[in-house]
């Protein structure tokens, strides 16, 4: 059995090793999962070298893996960064299918999705990546006390760090913090992302006069003799019609 932490070059490593002893990887943790495997001895991917393992692959198996140490190797452990964030029960099981190709028939196989795993693998990659992008146009931060913005984001993957320090040059010297689900909350603070409790800011994103102004301003952008509903969800997707104000108006103007 190999195991691995769940991060990108690990789990590249960890493949490497499942290759060389025609054994299973896993994340660290979920050994007991595999039942009878769970109690095999264990190759430790997290603390393995990379280059060692590219040179005993290619003398075991005869795969060149070389391109790992390049370019193609940071797209991929890129593209493992992404599918890691993506929220799905398969997660572990893609990524690592995903890598076992690109290691077997090269790294255009897996990077340009030739085979099925690689184009669910690199799909997967763009949706964490669209959630990213389209949460930096639809978020509305909220004023809160001691120099704070706080918002409560629809999120469908695990990407609430990555959107916080991509608006955090644009609010500099300002505190952060994201209300999610289960009433957790995420602050990022002097570079820093750390856990807060949500009940302190929860008052200030439930303000409904501040969706009211929104919705408002929106009311008077809108020109109703030019309603194309398929263009503007395209523009806002249907999935976040229920969380932003403009959203609403969407919805009764769709089903008119």
């Amino acid at each position: 059995m190999i195991i691995c932490s769940p991060a990108p070059w690990p789990i590249i490593k960890a493949a490497l090793l499942a290759e060389i002893y025609n054994d299973l990887p896993c994340f660290q943790g979920e050994q007991d999962s595999l039942g009878l495997f769970g109690i095999t001895a264990a190759h430790d991917a997290d603390t393995a070298s990379l280059a060692a393992l590219i040179k005993q692959l290619s003398a075991t198996c005869g795969l060149d893996t070389s391109w790992l140490l390049a370019s193609p190797g940071h797209t991929l452990a890129r593209l493992v960064a992404a599918n890691l964030r993506y929220q799905a029960l398969d997660k572990a099981a893609v990524i690592f299918a995903a890598v076992e190709q690109a290691i077997r028939y090269g790294h255009s196989y897996c990077l340009c999705g030739i085979g099925g795993i690689s184009r669910i693998f690199l799909s997967r990659a763009k949706i964490v990546s669209h959630e990213v992008h389209k949460m930096l146009g639809f978020i509305r931060f909220h004023p809160a006390p001691d120099n704070t913005l706080a918002a409560k984001p629809k999120l469908f993957h695990q990407t609430a760090d990555l959107i916080l320090r991509q608006f955090a040059p644009r609010y500099p010297n300002t505190r952060l913090v994201f209300i999610l689900e289960n009433d957790t909350a995420l602050m990022l603070t002097n570079g820093k992302i750390m856990h807060t409790p949500a009940n302190i800011y929860l008052p200030y994103v439930e303000n409904q006069e501040f969706a009211a102004a929104w919705e408002t301003y929106y009311q008077s952008q809108y020109i109703a003799t030019r309603k194309n509903i398929k263009l503007a969800q395209h523009a806002i997707p249907k999935k976040y019609w229920d969380w932003l104000a403009e959203g609403k108006i969407l919805e009764s103007e769709a089903s008119k």
